[in-house]
């Protein structure tokens, strides 16, 4: 009898946290708000081009700004679903409410680790897309050619037909070992964009980047560091939209 009762709490703990996360919207919908909210919408293409490190840095910032407070309204939420019409909590709600903030507290936490990487390639793609550069996800028929290949310009079809003709950009806020990944075997010799806020970049990080035979784009400070000034296939982000726009054969 127990274990059943425990089972039902548990399930009933599991509806409540499903229901309070329904208040947090998905990636695209809090980046637009975000978007909106710095009205990029509004500046002109050359702007986005002249500011574009600038600009994904801000409108990550805004990005997640936004999402914490969504995050916020859904534990108000949470209470709310577990207080009922009742002003007070007795001591079985409260017990309750614990357990339900326990737990929308650690997917929480999944949540904003599995969102900030999706977040940083969309925001990468949107200012690309809003400075007059084509750039867009791989279709799923080509996913599966492409690998970890997050974005492609000018198009899908470009990359899976004519690859000679096209960008492939693989965007990771941060260096670990997972952007090896992104080279299929297939793909060695194409052109590969690495895209990365990742604030270090050692020689030998440098020196594999390089080997991969990709060109990384670092934030512009970290560019500017002695032993990357010299390194051509590293980058500042601020030039990887000029670099694609002379990349990409004028159609």
């Amino acid at each position: 009898m127990l274990a059943g009762s425990q089972g039902k709490r548990m399930q009933r703990v599991d509806d409540l946290v499903a229901k309070a996360k329904q208040v947090i919207p998905s990636v695209d919908e809090i980046l637009n708000e975000a978007i909106n909210n710095l009205q990029l919408a509004n500046l002109s293409q050359d702007k986005i081009l002249q500011d574009f490190a600038n600009l994904v840095r801000k409108l990550e910032a805004e990005a997640f700004k936004v999402y914490q407070q969504y995050e916020g309204q859904a534990f108000k939420t949470l209470i709310q679903l577990c207080r009922g019409k009742k002003t007070l909590l007795d001591e079985k709600k409260v017990e309750l409410l614990v357990q339900a903030t326990r737990k929308l507290e650690f997917k929480a936490g999944q949540m904003r680790k599995a969102r900030g990487g999706a977040s940083f390639q969309k925001i990468v793609q949107r200012l690309l897309n809003l400075a007059g550069i084509p750039c867009e996800e791989p279709h799923r028929e080509t996913r599966q050619l492409l690998k970890r290949i997050d974005l492609v310009s000018p198009s899908a079809e470009v990359a899976k037909g004519t690859p000679d003709k096209a960008i492939f950009l693989a965007v990771k806020r941060t260096l670990r070992e997972r952007w090896k990944q992104a080279v299929p075997e297939q793909m060695k010799g194409a052109r590969l964009y690495l895209v990365t806020m990742n604030g270090e970049c050692p020689e030998g990080k440098a020196e594999e980047i390089k080997q991969a035979g990709m060109v990384a784009y670092v934030p512009d400070g970290l560019k500017k560091e002695d032993h990357l000034r010299q390194r051509s296939w590293i980058r500042p982000l601020s030039s990887l939209p000029k670099d694609i726009k002379e990349a990409i054969p004028k159609s």
